[in-house]
């Protein structure tokens, strides 16, 4: 029971990591956009681009890491 409710936390917070990371690139270039516009800057405006999936380090080594403890897990649960 414990390596699968580990499991499910890595998953988790990987997508909660995911989301504040993505959430929070976005606020970011938003801001500098909004600036562009509103000092009626000429020229290009810069694009908003959010955080790619791999970007950050720590999402896909928690996805995968609790992958493979939650199937740890059921493996465990269903040898006993």
């Amino acid at each position: 029971m414990y390596f699968k409710i580990t499991g499910i936390v890595f998953i988790v917070m990987a997508g909660f990591i995911y989301t504040l990371e993505r959430g929070f690139s976005l606020l970011s270039a938003s801001i500098v956009r909004a600036g562009f516009f509103a000092g009626q800057i000429n020229g290009g405006v810069p694009d908003v681009e959010t955080n790619g999936y791999f970007d950050n380090l720590f999402v896909p080594a928690f996805l995968i890491l609790g992958i493979i403890v939650l199937i740890y897990g059921f493996s465990k649960s269903v040898k006993n």
